[in-house]
Order: C-alpha cells, then structure tokens, then sequence
C-alpha cells in the first residue's frame, strides 16, 4: 500500500518537473523574441536617424523654372541728348522668320519724288526688323530729313538731321557682309542694298540706301534688305550731287513717311 502512494507521489513530482521545464522553454524562447525584436527596432531607428541627419527627409526645393534668355537687348542711350527721341523700346523676343515690306515715301522737291519700296528678311536680322516696326508704327520717321549723300548711299533716319540723333535705346545689329564670303559675285553692297547707318556695331534709327555699288575693304553696315522698285528715284537724288562744301544732298530731301507690313500681302501702292 505505501509502495503505490509512493509511486503517485513519484509520478506527480515528475509531471510537475515536466511543466516546469516546459514554461523554462516558453520564457526563454520568449526572451529571445523580445530580444531579436528590440535589435530590429534599435537597428530601425540607427538608420531612420542615420538618414535624418543626412537630410534623406528634408524637403526639395521646387526645380528654378527655367526662363529663355530674351532674344534682343535695348541698349539705353542718350535719356538727355536732345537728338534722341524717347519712342520706348521694341520687344524683346520679336518674330524670327518672315518677310516684310518697308514702304518709304520721299520728296526731293523738282530733283525727285516718289515710293521707295524694300524687301526685308526677318530671319536676317530679327532685332533689326523688330526696331525698324517699331519705330515706323510709332511714326518715329515721318516727316524727318535724308541728310547726307556719302559713298554712293542717301542716309535717313535721323529726325535730327545732324547724323548724331535717333531713339533713346541702341542694339547689336547682325547681318554685316563678311568680305570673301558675300562678294564673290559682286561688291558687298550693290546698289539697291539699304542697310543700317549708325555707328559701327551699335546701330539705331538711321539707314542708308545704296543708289550705286559700294565695296569697302571692312565693312560695318548691317544689311537691312533690297529695293525692289523705286531705286530711280533715290538714284535721281544722288546724280544731283550735293550741296557745296557739304555732304547733305543739293536738294532737301524730305521723308514723309516710313511704314512696315507684311510682304506676304498685297503692296498698297
């Protein structure tokens, strides 16, 4: 009888033995979980801190839009000078392409009178044709004097008439005759050429029209267009000569108005 209580009582302890070792395998197997899951979060915030002080998570700045340089530059000139014309400024990104008409009505009294009319390629020199619009639509020429005959060319353009006068802004014109490229047929400017007048490299309102050949060695005028009719009338004011002891044409030489349109419509004339 004692024997078997005995082998309960051993049975029991073992059992009780068994649980103990198995809640030993739990906590120790949860303390592994706990321990693999703090060294992931501490890993975590090793590298989350790692990129914040790197500025991973600082916030772009918005891309600089980018802005297209303007195609013209407006050189101001002469706010004081009593030759210049504040007529303000063409725009600064004009059309690149196309052809226009520049319709140019003078009066030399007996001498000649008559419709100068000029083919101008804007894609030549857009900066040019934006200036001479400019100018005509502002009326800038009308009733100003051609005031010199020089190199078989009649100058106009200076509401002066002193050579020295025109708006109050400047600018780079492009298209000069490179000598050895655009003379191999002819001069650089044949007659019928019109072309800027102002000072070499920076031009302004003044142009002159080439009524005979003109080849110089270095070239300076940039070309505006060409004639296409009435050169004799310009020709009749250069054959007159000019006034003594001076380069201003014998006759006053009047132009009356200056306009710009489209070539691609019909000629008013």
């Amino acid at each position: 009888m004692a024997s078997s209580r005995t082998r309960q009582r051993k049975l029991a302890r073992e059992r009780y033995e068994r649980k103990l070792v198995r809640l030993a395998q739990q906590q120790r197997r949860r303390r592994q979980i706990n321990a693999g899951i703090g060294a992931f979060v501490a890993l975590v915030l090793i590298v989350v801190g790692s990129l914040w002080l790197a500025g991973v998570f600082d916030k772009k700045p918005e891309p600089a839009e980018f802005t297209q340089p303007d195609l013209c530059t407006w050189l101001p000139r002469g706010g004081d000078d009593p030759n210049r014309v504040d007529v303000g400024t063409p725009p600064a990104n004009p059309p690149t392409n196309g052809q226009q008409r520049i319709t140019i009505e003078l009066d030399a009294g007996d001498t000649a009178a008559g419709t100068v009319e000029v083919l101008m390629d804007v894609s030549e020199d857009p900066c040019g044709a934006a200036s001479l619009a400019h100018l005509a639509e502002q009326g800038f020429y009308d009733g100003t004097t051609c005031h010199e005959l020089a190199d078989g060319a009649l100058r106009c353009g200076d509401p002066s008439g002193t050579g020295l006068g025109g708006p109050t802004y400047a600018f780079w014109a492009d298209n000069i005759p490179v000598p050895g490229l655009d003379d191999q047929d002819g001069p650089l400017y044949p007659a019928g050429t019109v072309a800027f007048g102002d000072a070499a490299g920076e031009n302004g309102s003044q142009f002159l029209i080439f009524y005979e050949d003109y080849d110089p060695e270095a070239p300076v005028f940039p070309i505006i267009g060409t004639v296409t009719s009435g050169l004799d009338v310009v020709e009749a004011i250069g054959a007159a000569g000019t006034a003594e002891d001076s380069t201003a044409p014998a006759a006053d030489v009047k132009l009356t108005s200056l306009t710009v349109s489209d070539a691609s419509q019909p000629s008013t004339r």
